[in-house]
């Protein structure tokens, strides 16, 4: 998961979104009916130490969890949809290359099944990919493929970084972009999925968390706050505070095709809800990404959150 830089990070350098990411996997892993077992997440989770507690189990009475968790267990329902909607796009097709962009503390090079051959590109900040390593090493965990990581900050151009490491833009590639673009900008938002178009060959593939628009309102700076003292998340701080490209639209003007998955669409695919009783949790307007609420249909008919696929 992509940061913000400066801000959100613990002593180890981590931002405090991956490492809630990370909680997220862990909580649904422990659930009765998972969506996604990761066995690295709650492990990295402890080794983190973080100040701010976050849960790794799902409880038995999750309505009943104390007030500061709460959030975090919405979330962690949110974070388990995703992670196995992109796990089953993965395993939907193979691509000769993966790059999985604001890899944060993902365990896929480690926990999914790869095809013989193949490689894997993970770019996020070091102290990020080192600690993960770090911890999995420790553990004993190898990656079931060929896996390169890489320091760059996404913000910044790194094409030439990732071509110095072997990739090959000739060959296809999978394109892995969650929870990355709501944390840039919309000119950075723009220059990844300009990046990935021209760094494209046919063939290739891309599943995209598609961000959502924040307008600066103060009743929007008000849930934010609220999310970020309830969670201690700075949620307000980090998300991008601009009118996002379109995904859809930016890699359709390049060829793709391209398809739009609400989250909606993956509660009824995967038989969840964004509740921790069996009613779905109001909206949050605006949407604190990885919380999982999408807010009100935008004048295009639909949120310009949820998820985008696409084929070249």
């Amino acid at each position: 998961m992509a940061d913000a830089e400066g801000t959100g990070f613990q002593d180890h350098g981590l931002p405090l979104t991956a490492l809630a990411v990370a909680a997220g996997r862990a909580v649904e892993s422990s659930r009765p009916d998972p969506l996604v077992v990761d066995p690295f997440a709650a492990e990295l989770v402890r080794a983190a130490k973080s100040h701010v507690e976050m849960p790794t189990q799902w409880p038995a009475s999750p309505e009943d969890a104390p007030p500061l968790q709460q959030p975090l267990l919405l979330a962690s329902i949110y974070i388990g949809l995703r992670t196995r909607f992109i796990d089953d796009f993965l395993r939907d097709g193979a691509t000769a290359q993966t790059v999985i962009l604001g890899a944060g503390l993902d365990t896929r090079a480690f926990r999914l099944e790869w095809p013989a051959g193949s490689r894997i590109f993970e770019i996020d900040s070091a102290s990020v990919l080192d600690f993960k390593d770090s911890v999995l090493t420790g553990l004993g965990a190898t990656p079931g493929t060929d896996r390169t990581i890489l320091d760059a900050d996404l913000s910044q151009p790194w094409r030439r970084s990732l071509m110095a490491a072997g990739f090959d833009p000739a060959g296809s590639t999978t394109w892995i972009l969650e929870g990355l673009l709501p944390y840039l900008d919309a000119a950075g938002q723009q220059s990844v999925l300009d990046e990935v178009a021209a760094l494209s060959s046919p063939g290739s593939r891309a599943v995209i968390e598609r961000a959502v628009p924040l307008p600066k309102t103060d009743d929007l700076d008000a849930q934010l706050q609220e999310f970020s003292l309830k969670t201690g998340l700075p949620m307000s701080e980090l998300l991008a505070r601009a009118d996002p490209p379109d995904p859809v639209s930016v890699l359709e003007a390049s060829g793709w095709r391209c398809a739009r998955h609400s989250v909606p669409d993956l509660c009824a695919s995967y038989g969840r809800v964004i509740s921790l009783t069996d009613a779905p949790a109001p909206p949050l307007s605006g949407n604190a990404p990885d919380a999982g609420a999408e807010p009100p249909s935008s004048a295009e008919g639909q949120s310009r959150g949820g998820f985008a696929t696409a084929w070249l």
